[in-house]
């Protein structure tokens, strides 16, 4: 861990003092929603959840506040758990991510069972009201084949572009584990219209972010291998196809050897990924054993170096 540790510090003095450019995250641009104030709680204690194993949907989280600390973290104690009626509508969910405005999107995924999922939802896109708190219906996309017992998923991943403002959706509806019919899709958010897609690709963890020629990419991780790729976006919402790259691979690290990207992010010129073990099936996605990663990218090498994993 130590040697890990100072590598970690060398790339970042050398990144810093040298002026090269790393692949690192956008500028953040994501606001708290009104109605966490409206509802009479602090937005610095408070965290909006999927995982709660008493709550179906999703669920806002409001944590004891603690003397000498500005902020909650792991091992803090929680209060009271808030659900507006709405926020069931959609069954068990996954992936959360804001807006400018402070507007929510996230997206169904059954868990255990379809019990609680209508699976001609599961390629729908729901969103929370950043003022009155009340969830909807927010886009609909297309399905390659319905979901079956041989794949009970939909949409496995989403992320807010803060620099265009797009959504970018990743399905895997009609997939199976021989079979890739998944797309990422690439939403206008002001106009809900679906700007381009990228056919035949079953992925599951999605970031936007710089790389190392300060262009703006789409980081997704592959359901089928431990590979994270990465495309060029063009101004309007366009993937451009022949700029497809590989940026590293999961494979061979951490405590199972096969993880998959569950989610992506970046934190400054760090790559995050929450690793997990994808099958295409529920007792997977019902267990979530997780390990994640840490990266930075290594400008000599042109490549990602593993820092950290835990």
């Amino acid at each position: 861990m130590n040697n890990l540790y100072y590598k970690f510090i060398f790339c970042f003095l050398f990144l810093t003092l040298s002026g090269i450019k790393a692949q690192q995250e956008i500028k953040p641009c994501q606001q708290e929603p009104a109605f966490i104030r409206t509802l009479g709680y602090d937005p610095l204690w408070t965290g909006m959840s999927t995982s709660e194993k008493t709550a179906i949907g999703i669920s806002l989280i409001v944590f004891e506040k603690q003397a000498g600390k500005s902020s909650p973290n792991a091992q803090t104690p929680k209060q009271s758990v808030y659900q507006h009626p709405s926020w069931k509508m959609a069954g068990y969910l996954s992936t959360i991510t804001f807006d400018f405005k402070g507007n929510i999107y996230t997206i169904p995924a059954p868990l255990i069972s379809m019990l609680y999922n209508k699976t001609e939802k599961l390629n729908t896109i729901y969103s929370i009201d950043a003022n009155t708190g009340e969830m909807n219906e927010w886009k609909s996309l297309p399905f390659a084949a319905k979901p079956s017992n041989k794949n009970p998923f939909g949409l496995l991943g989403i992320s807010y572009d803060c620099s265009g403002h797009f959504l970018a959706a990743a399905t895997v509806a009609g997939s199976d584990r021989y079979n890739e019919k998944g797309e990422i899709y690439l939403i206008d958010v002001a106009t809900q219209k679906v700007t381009d897609k990228l056919k035949n690709t079953d992925a599951m963890g999605l970031s936007f972010g710089i790389d190392e020629a300060g262009k703006k990419r789409l980081y997704f991780g592959k359901t089928r291998t431990g590979d994270i790729y990465s495309v060029l976006i063009g101004a309007k919402g366009t993937m451009l196809k022949n700029s497809i790259r590989k940026e590293l691979s999961l494979e061979g690290y951490g405590p199972r050897g096969d993880d998959k990207a569950r989610k992506i992010k970046f934190n400054g010129n760090q790559l995050i990924i929450n690793g997990t073990a994808f099958h295409y099936n529920l007792q997977a996605s019902s267990e979530k054993p997780e390990t994640v990663y840490t990266f930075i990218w290594l400008p000599k090498q042109k490549k990602w170096g593993l820092i950290d994993y835990q």
